[in-house]
């Protein structure tokens, strides 16, 4: 017996409350986002910057005592006092900056350009990379090596944005994270009620309890939805009621982080890939020789660009600045490769590539849902840079799928030709 929560009309009538409620949520995150997009760009030989090694003490005129390269850090809390602690990106030293600014009210993030790495840069490119580490990941330092580039860029880049002190993220209305959190559970609730048997978890930890409520969410959201529009939107609200659950001053400031990324990204693929091997078995062995090389060269690709060390591969960067060109907010790149594939599967007959499909497609809708989890972002710069991605993907569909009918138009014009002509002779 099915249960009633669960039917089909029951989901498309609720659902999209869901959806309309959270895009306006988007909307509590504006004013405060917006406010602490300020930054404040210093060359790396100021005195008020003080790459930290862990074990010598910052000098007393350092204003930013920033964690580099350091595997631990032998300081007390009250070395920092008057002095700002710096969380470095893409740096060795990032999860020890985490556990360290614990007990910090006083922290800032920090993007640091090495001079090693100007050379693989001009005046636009440089300004661009600047550009994204504000509007995408809201930093608050930027530090350069002082050079006549960075000199010309900065004084370009202060002009465009002005320039800020650097300050924490302080959320006004913290307790609201418990409203959507409860939002968050009634969500997934309406996909798979037994996501109720969780809640022990809450004790333990409020970030993994909402982690794991999301993640559960992430596969059955895929099962229950066939509507490939309606999946997208939710995997989104998802996203959105996910980040406001952890909307509190540790998150915010990169204190603390969504529990589980790679896990939520490699989860659901891996079950549809599962189920692809068991349920087409034969078909898996005709084609395995192709598909598994592809699919273990990508998987460890996918699985080392979701961390935080920033790695990207240089094709991958010339995308982006076309895509960032284009549309200001650079549309989602790999979404914008699978989720064609996700469009396309509704019109695939052949069971077995209409579960490929459906997997790449489910790596798209992923993405989304992991667009969010990154609490620092300004959640209204990640949901139009999604729904961007939604449009530019349906016109990839619908070119593609034009030039695919257009294709068998023309091949059963011809064999219908062939056919009338062998009658005819």
């Amino acid at each position: 017996m099915k249960i009633g929560i669960l039917s089909s009309t029951f989901l498309n009538k609720i659902l999209p409350w869901f959806i309309i409620l959270a895009l306006v949520s988007v909307f509590f995150r504006l004013l405060p986002d917006l406010t602490f997009m300020g930054v404040k760009v210093v060359f790396e030989d100021s005195k008020e910057v003080y790459f930290f090694d862990g074990k010598i003490l910052p000098p007393k005129d350092a204003k930013y005592v920033i964690l580099k390269d350091a595997t631990e850090i032998v300081m007390d809390v009250d070395e920092l006092k008057g002095k700002k602690f710096g969380i470095l990106e893409f740096n060795m030293s990032y999860y020890v900056a985490q556990s360290f600014a614990e007990n910090l009210d006083n922290v800032i993030n920090v993007h640091y350009i090495k001079p090693e790495e100007l050379e693989n840069y001009n005046k636009d490119t440089l300004f661009r990379r600047l550009w994204r580490s504000v509007i995408e990941r809201s930093i608050d330092l930027i530090v350069l090596p002082k050079t006549p580039l960075t000199m010309k860029v900065a004084s370009t880049f202060e002009k465009y944005f002005g320039i800020s002190e650097p300050i924490s993220y302080i959320p006004k209305l913290e307790k609201l994270k418990y409203v959507y959190l409860i939002i968050l559970v009634v969500f997934v609730f309406h996909f798979f009620p037994y996501v109720l048997f969780l809640i022990p978890l809450l004790y333990f930890s409020y970030s993994y309890f909402v982690s794991a409520v999301s993640i559960v969410g992430t596969i059955f959201i895929f099962k229950r939805l066939n509507n490939n529009i309606l999946r997208f939107f939710s995997y989104y609200s998802l996203g959105i009621f996910t980040n406001l659950s952890l909307y509190d001053f540790e998150h915010l400031n990169n204190i603390n982080v969504y529990r589980g990324v790679k896990l939520s990204l490699i989860l659901l693929p891996a079950i549809l890939l599962t189920e692809l091997v068991i349920t087409q078995k034969s078909e898996f062995k005709k084609h395995i020789k192709v598909f598994l090389p592809i699919f273990t060269i990508f998987g460890m690709y996918y699985i080392i660009r979701s961390g935080n060390y920033g790695f990207v591969l240089n094709f991958e960067r010339h995308i982006r600045e076309v895509l960032e060109n284009v549309f200001i907010i650079r549309p989602r790149t790999k979404e914008l490769l699978f989720y064609p594939f996700l469009f396309l599967s509704t019109y695939v007959d052949n069971m077995f590539y209409k579960k490929v499909f459906q997997l790449l497609g489910s790596i798209a809708l992923i993405s989304t849902f992991n667009t969010f989890c990154h609490i620092r972002a300004p959640m209204f710069i990640n949901a139009y840079r999604e729904l961007i991605t939604l449009c530019v993907s349906l016109i990839v569909f619908f070119a593609i799928f034009s030039i695919i009918r257009l294709e068998r138009s023309v091949l059963n014009e011809k064999n219908a030709n062939s056919i009338h002509n062998r009658a005819s002779y």
